[in-house]
């Protein structure tokens, strides 16, 4: 009978697991955390309205929850000996990658269009999806980089295992925004609040969450310090969202 050691490294059922990830053998566990916080965040206004949704709505949707299911299914098979099924994977997870970043940036047109509303709901400012819209343009340069990087580091295990985690540190923010602000409208209410609040709040556990990450492990991995530097961005979203330069830029670049 195998051990607890044993399945930790992978010597069980298959090839034993590359040297340097012994440290992510319990990822699996962690990551369960961003895909369940995306799908409660998504549920009210996307998992409950399939039938209204776009085909685009759907690309997105469908894509970002795949990804994270196999963020989770990848690293348990690194290092419980299945590297075969793991590298058999690696070419699903790239398209689903393409599918997420190309899904995120046809967010943003729609996102500069409604910022023209001439009389805007409170919850809904201008300001907010000019400043998200920015934001968002970013994770999906962060995501991008974040995986191409991991596909250049796949003989590097470790550094693989880092690039390829912090993409969830990179899309976390839209489903925990939603989570909260969702939260908050069910039961106490939003008046007197906008979504670029929740937006500022939902950053603290994310930024958190990474600084823990790098104690944890004992190292701030670039891949780590990129993710960190991209979501302290999500505090500036008002002021960005207010910035004339990059309303006009955006107004030329996505209306």
């Amino acid at each position: 009978m195998a051990t607890t050691a044993d399945i930790a490294v992978g010597n069980v059922n298959g090839d034993p697991a590359p040297d340097g990830i012994r440290a992510f053998r319990n990822a699996h566990c962690w990551l369960l955390i961003p895909l369940f916080i995306t799908l409660l965040g998504f549920t009210p206004s996307y998992f409950l309205k399939l039938g209204e949704a776009t085909w685009q709505q759907h690309l997105h949707g469908l894509s970002a929850t795949l990804w994270f299911v196999l963020l989770i299914v990848q690293p348990w098979l690194a290092t419980h000996g299945r590297l075969a099924q793991h590298r058999v994977l690696g070419p699903i997870g790239l398209l689903l990658a393409g599918m997420v970043i190309a899904s995120a940036l046809g967010v943003i047109p729609a996102n500069i269009e409604n910022a023209q509303n001439p009389e805007p709901p409170p919850f809904f400012p201008p300001a907010f999806f000019y400043g998200i819209s920015f934001v968002d343009l970013i994770i999906a340069v962060g995501f991008t980089v974040s995986v191409v990087m991991a596909m250049v580091n796949v003989k590097r295990p470790r550094d693989h295992a880092f690039w390829m985690i912090s993409t969830a540190l990179w899309a976390l923010s839209p489903g925990l925004v939603r989570l909260l602000a969702f939260g908050m409208i069910f039961t106490v209410g939003v008046e007197g609040l906008s979504l670029i609040d929740f937006v500022f709040v939902a950053t603290f556990p994310i930024v958190a969450a990474i600084v823990v990450l790098m104690i944890r492990m004992r190292r701030a991995h670039p891949a780590l310090l990129l993710a960190l530097g991209g979501n302290l961005l999500a505090f500036l979203t008002a002021w960005l969202g207010d910035n004339e330069t990059w309303r006009a830029i955006a107004n030329a670049v996505f209306l």
